[in-house]
């Protein structure tokens, strides 16, 4: 019988803490290697909190082949399972998204993104052909009715990689969903990617991102949408984290 692993069991998924540019590097082995229909996530405390309240966020984070660290207070919680702090890495793609649209043209990569309106869609379609002008992408916007020509449009381009960006849950749901129907090597979630890049949204200083302050920009420049998530989420987290402290401690896990 199988010793219950209570990290994967709080976590859904098994986590690979890693910079953005190992994360790039792994997408880039695995296109190498052929691998089809790979599933990339990242937790932040509020995919922790869904994963914990949300069946559907929590079989989607058991389908994942990846998940890295997007979050701050996500450090903290896996110091609790031995893990030392100082050696755990995170990032946001929000912070590398043009990085990533540089790698992506400069291997040759094929992208599509799929989310935000289609007033942010356009202008982020002009911002991109101009500043990455090689770059196969396709952007479509994330409000539609008919999955199948959406799923026709994917496959007619095969993508390299797939990025959702409709928020969560409706991201998680729309891959877990579709994702058997795709010919795309990797596909990850992109939240509201998109609308930072274009404007659309106040995107936070380098340097509150990297020190885990983005979230206070965020609840300042959106309070009304983002009180709730910033504010009260972190408290129903706390239960079921110090369970899996708990029970972690109780089988004697050794600190890696």
């Amino acid at each position: 019988m199988n010793t219950p692993d209570p990290r994967r069991e709080y976590f859904g998924t098994s986590l690979n803490p890693c910079s953005f540019q190992q994360w790039l590097a792994a997408v880039g082995t695995d296109l190498e290697r052929g691998k089809r229909r790979q599933l990339s996530a990242h937790h932040n405390l509020h995919s922790l909190y869904m994963l914990h309240r949300n069946k559907s966020i929590a079989e989607f984070y058991s389908r994942c082949d990846d998940c890295y660290i997007d979050g701050m207070p996500v450090r903290l919680i896996l110091s609790g399972f031995g893990e030392q702090t100082t050696s755990i890495q995170r990032f946001s793609l929000m912070d590398h998204f043009q990085e990533l649209l540089a790698h992506a043209q400069a291997q040759g990569w094929r992208v599509y993104y799929l989310g935000s309106k289609e007033t942010v869609s356009n202008r982020a379609r002009e911002m991109i052909a101009e500043q990455f002008p090689t770059l196969q992408i396709v952007l479509r916007h994330g409000y539609f009715n008919d999955d199948a020509a959406v799923i026709a449009d994917i496959n007619e381009l095969q993508p390299d990689l797939l990025l959702v960006g409709m928020g969560m849950p409706q991201q998680e749901c729309w891959l877990l969903e579709n994702l058997e129907l795709l010919n795309i090597g990797c596909a990850t979630q992109a939240g509201a990617t998109l609308d930072y890049y274009a404007g659309a949204q106040a995107q936070p200083p380098g340097w509150m991102s990297r020190a885990g302050f983005a979230w206070l920009y965020r609840l300042a420049k959106d309070p009304v949408r983002l009180w709730r998530r910033y504010l009260l989420e972190p408290w129903g987290l706390l239960p079921p984290t110090l369970r899996q402290w708990y029970r972690h401690r109780a089988l004697g896990r050794p600190r890696v």
